[in-house]
């Protein structure tokens, strides 16, 4: 199976057997790819005001696309924004996964690039908080639109979760451990899920406080700091995703997204990564996510603006702009997107496809 191939059926399998018989650890062998806004806003408020076509949309980012290497990525995509609707783009930063949720709930920010889990709880607490388009598999359509999700270890420590020719979280419990936040889809929902499933505990709640499973918990409250708390040894295994960290990586033994391959930090890793470059980790445990969704808050974007600017980025113009979709092998860039095929594109979606992910909370 092709490393971005990974079947969305095969997701909802796995996800439902994670919520029948706590399984999801079958999948681990699947292999495989501005300025702030103002806070507070009242979302009647930000209704009105954001349907004057002379007030920008504000866009809020995770703290893993805020990063300072990404500036060009996220303004290509602001311009897109403008491009599809005549109003700029107000393109919101954030530190805090929260920050960001609680931004697009509120309607202060129109849209929201969030990921999976943070859309499904942004949409559980207010529905108005709804998906609209993301990014495609290397075939221009949803069926292999994923990520992954991995948990590691440092290389020096990978014997001891070895079990046969493979690896196993059984290991984990007593172990100290980093997450990325508690509303990140890949840096904690999922692989808490696994864990849970594997050790058939009450709930992840048992896994957010140091002394109860693992000995110590931390949060990274980025994918690459949950990386750097692992190899730079605060924690004895970590988890967090490719899509966010593997810029700063190089793969230097196993195939990309499989268990058991050994990644190491580049020479010349960027911050936060640079204080741990050259260290190497395995991965024991991986698992497909569903793509992240850009989200509107429907009450705080006229439905006119939300259709030009969806059907704008599912164009073939979009698709084709460089600095939206970057050549994977040009080294001079980093964006939040790559050109994996000439097929890849924005695909429309709608709260519906996230219903895994929101089945994952409500049994683990």
């Amino acid at each position: 199976m092709d490393n971005h191939q990974i079947s969305r059926r095969h997701f909802i399998k796995g996800s439902a057997s994670l919520a029948a018989l706590g399984a999801i650890a079958a999948l681990t062998g699947c292999t495989a790819g501005g300025s702030g806004a103002a806070a507070g806003a009242d979302s009647s408020d930000a209704q009105g005001a954001s349907k004057d076509a002379g007030d920008p949309i504000t866009m809020v980012w995770l703290p893993d696309n805020s990063a300072s290497d990404l500036t060009a990525s996220r303004e290509a995509i602001g311009a897109a924004i403008t491009a599809a609707c005549g109003r700029s783009a107000n393109l919101m930063t954030t530190t805090d996964y929260n920050v960001a949720i609680e931004a697009i709930v509120s309607g202060n920010a129109q849209m929201a690039l969030l990921g999976a889990e943070g859309y499904v709880q942004a949409n559980k607490k207010n529905d108005a908080v709804q998906a609209a388009f993301t990014n495609s598999d290397d075939e221009g359509g949803l069926e292999g639109a994923c990520y992954y999700s991995r948990i590691c270890v440092r290389k020096e420590d990978a014997e001891l979760y070895k079990d046969g020719s493979g690896y196993s979280l059984s290991a984990l419990k007593g172990k100290s451990f980093s997450f990325v936040t508690a509303t990140s889809t890949s840096g904690f929902k999922v692989p808490s899920s696994a864990i849970v499933g594997e050790f058939g505990l009450e709930s992840s709640d048992e896994l957010l406080e140091g002394g109860s499973f693992f000995s110590e918990v931390l949060f990274g409250n980025s994918h690459a700091g949950s990386c750097v708390n692992l190899l730079n040894g605060d924690v004895d295994a970590a988890a967090f995703d490719d899509v966010d960290v593997d810029m700063y990586l190089e793969l230097v033994e196993g195939e990309a997204n499989a268990v058991g391959s050994v990644y190491r930090a580049k020479d010349d890793a960027e911050a936060p990564m640079d204080s741990v470059r050259g260290k190497e980790f395995v991965i024991i445990q991986v698992t497909p996510v569903l793509n992240a969704p850009f989200c509107f808050n429907n009450d705080a974007i006229s439905e006119e603006d939300r259709t030009k600017i969806t059907d704008y980025f599912c164009s073939d113009k979009v698709a084709d702009d460089s600095e939206i979709f970057i050549d994977p092998d040009d080294e001079s860039k980093s964006s939040i997107f790559e050109k994996a095929s000439e097929k890849t594109c924005f695909v429309k979606v709608d709260d519906a496809w996230y219903e895994p992910i929101r089945a994952l909370g409500e049994n683990a």
